[in-house]
């Protein structure tokens, strides 16, 4: 199990490409701080134009995994490599690939998206995940609610897996549509089980904790309401510390 998966529940990225805020390093060290994430998303939408890998960017700003991994300890951070919208399995695999040979990175955060970006395509994310995970890397694959793709992950050996309640960006929390798929999901599977797409409001995150997920990722909501970033993450900490004594104050 990945370290500290279980133990502190909100996870986070930096912005989308489209996000009208970008962040600085000194912006995702602070996000980092707030949120007690030890988990560094690193993207790699961009693992053709770099020849090092502590140039790979932290969200869409300037911010880049070197940058951010100096203002922390050595080994205080755990990077994960953020396979970010490929719309195919052989896209997600070659980008890991690169990225791992770059970063020597093994931990994965794995989707594979349909033509418009806001649903993962289950069967592509399996089939990539098969070939990954055979080449010994660490894969967090991201599905639509599916006990039989999940167990199937599991199978596999993925230490966690990542289940959207909405679709990506949509704001909407768990779509009901989803509900009974979803708890069947989280009945079935023994890895930890995080809530990844459709978080829109702190609200959102405590009503999955409370349905069972270890874990909830924030990122295009944290963008788009009336603070900075760091202002709408330190909302979603707030609203889950009652429950989770491993959040900083």
């Amino acid at each position: 199990m990945p370290a500290d998966i279980a133990s502190v529940p909100i996870f986070h990225c930096f912005g989308t490409d489209q996000s009208q805020t970008t962040v600085d390093t000194e912006t995702a060290v602070e996000m980092l701080r707030a949120s007690g994430c030890r988990h560094l998303a690193v993207n790699t939408h961009s693992v053709g134009a770099v020849s090092d890998g502590d140039d790979l960017p932290v969200g869409y700003g300037d911010a880049t995994f070197g940058s951010v991994r100096e203002a922390f300890a050595p080994g205080e951070l755990i990077p994960v490599l953020n396979i970010n919208m490929p719309i195919s399995a052989a896209e997600a695999i070659d980008r890991t690939r690169r990225a791992h040979l770059l970063t020597g990175i093994r931990a994965i955060k794995l989707e594979v998206l349909d033509p418009g970006q806001r649903l993962a395509v289950n069967a592509a994310v399996v089939e990539a995940t098969r070939e990954l995970v055979g080449a010994g890397l660490e894969v967090w694959p991201l599905i639509t609610p599916d006990p039989a793709a999940a167990l199937e992950l599991e199978a596999m050996g993925c230490p966690l897996l990542r289940v959207m309640g909405s679709e990506i960006g949509s704001g909407r929390g768990i779509d009901p549509r989803w509900g009974k798929s979803i708890d069947r999901t989280l009945e079935e599977v023994a890895v930890p089980v995080m809530f990844d797409g459709g978080v829109g409001s702190p609200l959102h995150a405590t009503e999955a904790l409370a349905m069972g997920f270890h874990s909830v990722l924030v990122n295009s909501c944290l963008f788009g309401g009336d603070g900075s970033p760091l202002e709408e993450l330190r909302r979603f900490v707030a609203a889950v510390r009652v429950e989770h004594e491993a959040l900083p104050v």
